[in-house]
């Protein structure tokens, strides 16, 4: 709905108009008088921005200030209303809830924020500039400002898909969601997930596996990285993709950030992938946002013993899409699932002989693929329920026929192993 002001306006970056054909500060724009010695520096943050000088810092001042309220200045901004009297208007006004003071108080110090904002190589992506997501720029509460590292915006952007679920996952959701990963991205997806521990991260890699692109998105500061373990992913992903946070330099990940960057998460994508869920994760909020924002939400299915995929298989229960391969979502969306694997479950599994087929037919298929998952490793029920992403019945079926033909067994640590004959 916006290209047609991409393409001819907000071209001049030194002054000029903006995307909504308002007028912008230039490099005439002096530092007010009696400037806060604690703002980023001019010249260190023009250099990283492309934008004006003074407009840079405005932008930079007000993502401290409305961090916690984006909701506030969204509505002024599309109209063409300056950062500067945004936050001048604001002055006048009684102070935000605490926590939002707290975050327009980070990181005082000007030359090192600008220092540190040099070294990592963060831009500034204000509202109105033309690289900002349109699919992010018409919510509500569009973050003012994202702090991007790494090549944003990318190629396929407009076609993003999360993949999100839990953090403690089991082994067998976490395969399921890095093969997803390499499926979509492999058909051409940006792959958006949060970084965390469990799925998110398996998600990165699987894109990183397949050459794709992948955007990961902060609950803190640009210049943190959290979990602390994956700053080496981290560092991979800007390589060919990007992070970005629209919390300011110097803040620490906290729980309340989290709930904020999930709709950040779901605003950048036409779909959300959930992968395992327990009742309460926090991938739950993600797909509320996302269904407020009128995205897609697809659900792999899981095990319904135990609290693994609760909260996942309740969303399915309440209408969610199941799927079981990367190609279920493309055709979805309306894609071409031809570029797409198979199911998750078979996607690298070589073809087997003759002669390791069941039966015949599709229920052959179905168990040799199964044999061939067990004579890798023993699985328990559960474990191949969430693998294979069949209903507990058809799961049951092809057990019972492999072990009356003696393929399988089922031994006392409650695995099912494949026999040798």
């Amino acid at each position: 709905m916006h290209d047609g002001r991409r393409d001819g306006e907000g071209k001049d970056r030194k002054g000029g108009t903006d995307r909504a054909g308002k007028d912008r500060p230039g490099r005439e724009g002096k530092d007010r008088e009696g400037a806060d010695p604690g703002r980023i520096d001019d010249e260190r943050t023009n250099a990283l921005t492309g934008l004006a000088p003074t407009e840079a810092r405005d932008w930079l001042e007000l993502q401290r200030v409305f961090a916690w309220h984006p909701q506030i200045v969204g509505d002024p901004i599309r109209a063409g209303v300056s950062p500067r009297r945004i936050l001048r208007e604001r002055s006048a006004q009684p102070p935000l809830m605490p926590a939002s003071r707290g975050l327009a108080s980070t990181g005082r110090d000007s030359g090192r924020q600008a220092r540190r904002l040099e070294e990592l190589g963060v831009r500034v992506l204000p509202l109105t500039d033309l690289g900002y997501p349109r699919c992010l720029e018409t919510l509500t509460d569009a973050p003012p400002v994202l702090l991007v590292r790494g090549g944003f915006p990318m190629p396929g952007s407009d076609a993003a898909i999360a993949i999100v679920g839990a953090r403690a996952a089991t082994q067998s959701a976490r395969a399921i969601a890095r093969r997803l990963a390499r499926e979509l991205a492999a058909a051409g997806f940006v792959i958006v997930s949060g970084l965390a521990r469990g799925i998110d991260a398996e998600a990165h890699r699987g894109a990183l596996e397949a050459g794709g692109r992948t955007l990961g998105v902060l609950a803190c500061g640009p210049d943190r990285i959290y979990p602390p373990e994956h700053r080496n992913l981290a560092e991979e992903i800007i390589r060919s993709g990007a992070i970005l946070s629209e919390m300011p330099p110097g803040v620490p990940p906290r729980r309340s950030h989290f709930p904020l960057r999930n709709r950040i998460i779901s605003g950048l994508c036409r779909a959300v992938i959930v992968v395992e869920a327990r009742r309460r994760s926090g991938s739950l909020i993600t797909v509320r946002h996302a269904l407020e924002q009128g995205r897609e939400v697809f659900v792999v299915p899981g095990s319904a013993e135990g609290p693994f995929a609760e909260g996942s298989n309740r969303l399915l229960r309440d209408g969610a899409r199941a799927i079981l391969c990367a190609a279920d979502a493309i055709e979805d969306l309306g894609g071409r699932a031809e570029n797409a694997a198979g199911p998750a479950f078979a996607r690298t599994d070589p073809p087997l002989p003759a002669g390791d087929r069941a039966t015949s037919g599709e229920d052959s298929d179905a168990g040799a693929r199964l044999l061939e998952c067990l004579r890798r490793r023993p699985a328990t029920r559960d474990a191949l329920l969430i693998q294979s992403g069949w209903d507990p019945g058809r799961l049951a079926s092809v057990l019972l026929e492999l072990e009356l033909a003696g393929r399988i067994v089922l031994e006392r640590d409650g695995r099912f192993h494949a026999t040798w004959e």
